[in-house]
């Protein structure tokens, strides 16, 4: 019985020393030891794969004094957290030589039925790739398996620049406004036959998105953007429909905790026409809007995001514009994202 009680404790004893303490959402908060009433901060380089490494000195040892660990929050907007929110880019971009990866599922409607599994028998994966080539310039590349779609961004940050992901000093309070200008483009990979008939050109396979996104941590559990766009798509569906959709959108994320949080993200075309652009030509505005709920995760290497929405898109310059049905029960799909800084 004795020797059952000690391998219990030795096992708990190294499991806990490889665990090492929860360093949260990328290595973004501080840790600390304290000694004697005194706290310290641990150097970065001292972190390694979530754990804490550090030496005693006899010095010390000799004081028997207890050595304590202790995270610290991360101190960081709440628009840093990643840089998309479901679908949507927040206004924050990657500091200057960071990069974050990400995957996206989105799948079937609820309403398919058991036969298809609720949905998740048809789904579609995105991934991505994104670098910060400045504390105010990102750029990302990405290849969706809906449509084929490869597109390419640049966001660049207009107020406000992005801190690298180690600095604990920035206020977790920031109420101050961040604006963000984001460009993209994407191309159709699909055969020709499937864009359109002939004659084609490389021009059919072209849509563009240009988006303003404007953000604001009311206080530092709530923080609200909203995202005017204008979408280009080269070809469409008849020669009295606009090529130029005007967008408006919005999104907002809560804080539960520090490693929870609740995220929304509406879009919709607002304007039938757009004088400046096209006034002959009238918008195909679809009855419902893009809309979607979502709940993330953050670990200590990656976030999770959970989400529900009327959309199987996961690129702007579709699902911002397309018919994607009623944000009901039947109509709504599952997806998630998994993103990776370092």
């Amino acid at each position: 019985m004795r020797k059952l009680i000690l391998s219990v404790l030795l096992l708990s004893f190294v499991t806990s020393a490889l665990a090492g303490p929860f360093i949260g959402d990328d290595c973004y908060g501080d840790v600390r030891y304290g000694d004697g009433g005194f706290t310290h901060a641990i150097p970065k380089e001292s972190i390694h794969d979530g754990r804490v490494s550090f030496s005693y000195t006899p010095q010390s040892m000799l004081r028997n004094r207890l050595l304590t660990l202790k995270y610290y929050p991360p101190a960081v907007s709440l628009d840093r957290k990643s840089l998309r929110i479901i679908n949507m880019h927040g206004a924050a971009g990657l500091p200057k030589g960071e990069w974050e990866l990400f995957i996206q599922h989105r799948f079937g409607t609820f309403g398919s039925g058991a036969y298809n599994w609720f949905g998740i028998d048809q789904g579609y994966m995105r991934l991505g790739l994104d670098m910060g080539l400045s504390d105010r310039l990102t750029v990302g590349i990405s290849r969706s398996s809906m449509f084929k779609i490869a597109d390419a961004y640049i966001k660049y940050q207009i107020k406000g620049k992005a801190n690298p992901s180690s600095n604990a000093e920035t206020p977790t309070h920031n109420t101050s406004v961040m604006a963000s200008w984001y460009s993209n483009v994407s191309v159709n990979t699909q055969a020709r036959a499937s864009i359109s008939a002939e004659p084609f050109y490389f021009s059919n396979r072209l849509r563009f998105v240009n988006t303003l996104i404007i953000s604001k941590n009311i206080n530092d559990r709530l923080l609200l953007s909203i995202t005017p766009s204008l979408v280009h798509i080269n070809l469409v569906d008849m020669a009295t429909e606009s090529n130029d959709i005007a967008v408006m959108g919005a999104y907002g994320r809560i804080k539960l905790s520090n490693r929870y949080a609740l995220t929304a993200e509406i879009q919709k075309p607002f304007l039938s026409q757009i004088p400046w652009l096209s006034a002959e030509k009238v918008v195909k505005i679809p009855t419902d809007p893009y809309m979607a709920l979502g709940f993330e995760i953050y670990t200590a290497k990656h976030v999770f995001q959970l989400s529900v929405s009327n959309a199987q898109s996961m690129n702007e310059a579709f699902y911002m514009t397309q018919n994607n049905g009623p944000f009901g029960l039947s109509g709504l799909r599952f997806g998630f994202n998994i993103v990776r800084r370092w």
